[in-house]
């Protein structure tokens, strides 16, 4: 059985994209003091600075070899579920039959108003659906209102955090296992609130290796910016077995620090399809890495008895037979 659902569920590394949008009516991200968040720029601060970046190999002028990523894992978090998303990554998603977590905000997507000029609104019900059926992607909750959740008080942000995903399971039938927080604004607080409310995972906004052992609830994520290179983001992924990639918006040009370049997102997915990567859900990923422990368990008590006998922790004794004292 456990065999049987290893090769179901076969090892992967993991590399997550996600896609941010500042939503308007919040303070620019310079004067934000918030837990655990890495947004250290103003979304309204434009400025080019690529000059910055090291120069580009002539040899490889997109950084992006065919090399073989049949051991990396990706995971592509893409969160506020803009329209956007649907219009233009998702026949791109479709055409290399590549699943990824979507972060819905409940408010929004059952307005599918927008809330930002540029934005274009944000997915319907309906899209997001088409999503589950053609592509399975997990839906996972991004709150119900996208507020910065460590300033409200414990009711406000209760609601924000276990309504959502009562809201969501009702709206699409399925566990919601990933709660993706705004901003990345948590604190212990919040954290223990999400997993009281029943997830499983937490998807942070900082750098660092995904550990479901050490800390499932602040899983970091690499954030694809209208100033990163596509190289940059291949060379991430060739660095580590797993990677989390945060997406907001793909768009045809980008403006805003949230935006990435529908070009060379279709580039990227290219590359990945190329090289073998294994693409995954953030959900299927915690799945898998579970199912790993759980092997890699078995493995070693048959190893520590490889008679095959049966070795019990605990077996039934007959107290009496051994004469030994205790309380009736």
């Amino acid at each position: 059985m456990i065999r049987s659902m290893l090769v179901a569920m076969s090892a992967f590394s993991v590399t997550t994209l996600m896609v941010v949008q500042q939503l308007p009516g919040t303070p620019a991200a310079d004067s934000l003091q918030v837990n655990d968040s890495v947004l250290l720029t103003s979304p309204y601060r434009t400025e080019d600075r690529r000059d910055s970046l090291p120069a580009v190999d002539p040899l490889d002028p997109m950084g992006i070899d065919a090399a073989d990523l049949s051991d990396r894992t990706v995971v592509f978090t893409i969160d506020d579920a803009y329209h956007s998303i649907f219009a233009d990554a998702y026949p791109l998603f479709k055409q290399y039959r590549m699943p990824f977590t979507l972060g819905v905000i409940t408010d929004y997507v059952r307005s599918g108003e927008p809330t930002h000029a540029n934005s274009g609104g944000f997915m319907k019900r309906s899209e997001i659906q088409e999503l589950i059926d053609s592509l399975h992607i997990e839906v996972a909750s991004h709150s119900t209102s996208h507020p910065f959740l460590t300033r409200l008080d414990s009711a406000t942000a209760w609601k924000e955090i276990q309504g959502s995903k009562v809201i969501l399971e009702s709206l699409f039938g399925k566990e919601v296992m990933t709660f993706v927080y705004p901003y990345g604004d948590v604190d212990a607080r919040i954290r223990r609130m999400v997993e009281r409310a029943g997830y499983r995972i937490g998807r942070a906004v900082r750098s660092g290796t995904p550990n479901f052992w050490v800390d499932p609830y602040r899983i970091p994520m690499f954030e694809l910016r209208m100033e990163t290179r596509l190289a940059d983001v291949a060379k991430h992924i060739r660095g580590r077995k797993t990677t989390v990639l945060l997406v907001h918006q793909v768009v045809r040009e980008p403006s805003v620090f949230t935006e990435w370049s529908i070009a060379d997102f279709g580039e990227l997915l290219a590359w990945l399809d190329r090289g073998n990567a294994s693409v995954v859900t953030l959900s299927a990923l915690f799945r898998e890495w579970w199912v790993e422990k759980l092997v890699r368990f078995t493995e070693e008590v048959a190893a520590a008895y490889p008679d095959g006998r049966k070795h019990l922790l605990f077996q039934e004794v007959d107290v009496d037979a051994t004469e030994a004292a205790h309380p009736r």
